[in-house]
């Protein structure tokens, strides 16, 4: 009895000697994640990086766009035909306030850089159409997508720039949601490296990071 005892005190004693890292296991990243996750930088204002940050009216309408036709091209579901036909409904029925945004963009490209404007835009529209299409946050973007197209229909070309203007941080968010986790993890695994653990819920302070360059840029 007096041997079970000592052997037992034995094993307590060393799990509570075990440091904290040998005890749990490393914090796993967000679902569809890899360890190796690139994600934008913050602003100053701690304002995620990405190709909708600080963008006109306009081209909150053209982005618009180019998250839709991701939708229409790339989600696969049971709304898919759904989906596509709202698309094609919206490229004809806002036909004149899509044309003038692309139009508008355009115009800030050619101001903005010159000769080389056509470049610029080419590789601008690239990249928003790679950050919509990014497979992390594609199930929650698609659901979001698909309640836009709906909504769209019910507006008339007059009201789209306006509806556009809260439509793009409706498409926007599910990406913001996964950088944000994703941010939350690498809190979590620098402090579980360090031999700390990190309780459910808690999260890292913001570390603002001045943008430098324009805000449709996505890296």
């Amino acid at each position: 009895m007096k041997i079970a005892l000592k052997l037992l005190g034995s094993a307590v004693l060393a799990l509570a000697a075990t440091p904290a890292l040998a005890q749990y296991a490393p914090p796993q990243p967000p679902k569809g994640a890899t360890a190796y996750e690139r994600i934008p930088l913050r602003d100053v204002a701690g304002r995620y990086v990405t190709p909708n940050l600080g963008i006109s009216r306009e081209e909150a309408t053209w982005h618009v766009r180019a998250a839709l036709n991701v939708a229409a091209l790339s989600c696969r579901d049971e709304y898919e035909r759904e989906r596509i036909a709202a698309y094609n409904g919206l490229l004809r029925e806002k036909q004149r306030v899509l044309a003038a945004a692309d139009s508008a963009v355009r115009g800030v490209y050619k101001v903005r850089y010159g000769a080389a404007w056509q470049n610029q835009h080419d590789g601008a529209m690239t990249r928003l159409y790679n950050y919509f299409a990014q497979p992390t946050a594609q199930a929650a973007f698609c659901a979001v997508a698909y309640d836009v197209l709906i909504e769209a229909s019910l507006i008339d070309e007059a009201g789209f720039e306006s509806f556009a203007g809260e439509a793009i941080a409706r498409l926007e968010a599910p990406f913001l949601d996964f950088y944000r986790d994703y941010d939350a993890y690498r809190f979590a695994l620098a402090e579980w490296r360090a031999g700390r653990v990190v309780m459910p819920g808690e999260r890292a302070a913001p570390i603002a990071v001045a943008s430098a360059g324009p805000a449709t840029v996505w890296p």
